[in-house]
C-alpha cells in the first residue's frame, strides 16, 4: 500500500451493512456512525474517527475499549484507525493470554513479545526475535479475511474513543527498546511463552470469558466453561475452539478426567 493509500480508498458499505455493524458490536447511536459519502476518502478529523468493521468482525475489537487497549495506543502514539487489524489480533489475543495465565496485560510485557512496525498509511506489530522472546502464540494470522478490509469502514464521532492520540506520521521513526519487567511479568511472560495458544476469531463467548465482551458481565479470571461439574482453564477452552467443533469435543471427552492435571505449565 502507498503512502497515499488511505486519501484514495472509498468505502463500500451500504446501509444495510452499517446498521447490522452497529448492531451486533453494539456501537451507541450517540456516536453517531455512518456511511462516508461516495467521494470520502478514510480520513479522521476534530470529530470523527474511522472505525474498519473487520478490526471488530474478525480480530474480535469491542466497545468499548479496554483498558490495556487505550494504554498500548497512548504508548506507541498511534490512533485507534491507524492500527492495522491484524495488529489488533495480536492484542486481543495478547489479552486473552494474559487472562488464560492468570495475568494481567501490560504494556512492557506486551513489548516483550512485539514491536510496532508501519505498514504503509497503517501500523500493526511484529514478534520479537526469538533471542529477545519466544512468541505467546503457536499459530497467527498473516493475512485477513475477507483481504479487502480496507474499503469496509465508517466514520464515528471521536467522543467514542476520545483517549485515542492523533494520527502519528507513518514515515517517523520508530522508537523500540527491550522492556524491563517487574518480577510478576517476568513470571507471567514465562507461563505465556511456555504455554502459547492460536489466534483466530474469537467466538463471543471467549471474549466475554476474558472480559472483553459487552456480552458478558463477569470476568471469572483463568477457569471458564462449567460442563457437568467440571471447569475449563480460558487456555484449554482456546485451544479446543481453534480445533474446530468435532476435534474439539474429542479432545475434551479425552482430557475432562485429567483437566485438573492438564494445567498449563508454570502453575
Amino acid at each position: 500500500m502507498s503512502r497515499t493509500g488511505r486519501s484514495v480508498i472509498r468505502s463500500v458499505l451500504t446501509v444495510k451493512d452499517l446498521k447490522s455493524f452497529a448492531e451486533t458490536y453494539k456501537i451507541p447511536e450517540r456516536f453517531s456512525p455512518t456511511l462516508p459519502g461516495p467521494n470520502e476518502p478514510a480520513e479522521c478529523t476534530p470529530d470523527r474517527i474511522v472505525l474498519y468493521t473487520l478490526a471488530f468482525s474478525f480480530c474480535g475489537v469491542r466497545y468499548p475499549l479496554s483498558p490495556f487497549k487505550i494504554a498500548l495506543l497512548r504508548h506507541f502514539r498511534v490512533h485507534f484507525s491507524q492500527l492495522h487489524p491484524l495488529g489488533f489480533m495480536r492484542v486481543v489475543h495478547f489479552e486473552l493470554s494474559c487472562v488464560a495465565v492468570s495475568g494481567e496485560p501490560s504494556v512492557p510485557l506486551f513489548c516483550m513479545f512485539y514491536k510496532l512496525i508501519s505498514d504503509g498509511d497503517w501500523f500493526t506489530f511484529a514478534k520479537r526475535k526469538d533471542s529477545v522472546s519466544k512468541p505467546c502464540y503457536t499459530f497467527m494470522p498473516t493475512s485477513t479475511y475477507p483481504k479487502e478490509w480496507k474499503s469496509s469502514f465508517i466514520f464515528v464521532s471521536a467522543a467514542m474513543i476520545p483517549e485515542s492520540p492523533p494520527p502519528k506520521d507513518a514515515e517517523a521513526a520508530i522508537e523500540d527498546s527491550i522492556p524491563i519487567l517487574s518480577a510478576d511479568e517476568i513470571v507471567q511472560w514465562k507461563r505465556m511463552y511456555e504455554n502459547p495458544t492460536s489466534a483466530f476469531t474469537f467466538s463471543e463467548g471467549i471474549l466475554a470469558m476474558g472480559g472483553f465482551s459487552p456480552s458478558g458481565s463477569v470476568r471469572h479470571k483463568a477457569f471458564f466453561g462449567k460442563k457437568k461439574g467440571i471447569f475449563l482453564p480460558l487456555i484449554c477452552c482456546i485451544c479446543f475452539y481453534s480445533l474446530g467443533s468435532v476435534q474439539s469435543s474429542l479432545v475434551f471427552l479425552l482430557c475432562r478426567v485429567d483437566c485438573v492435571e492438564a494445567a498449563p505449565r508454570g502453575f
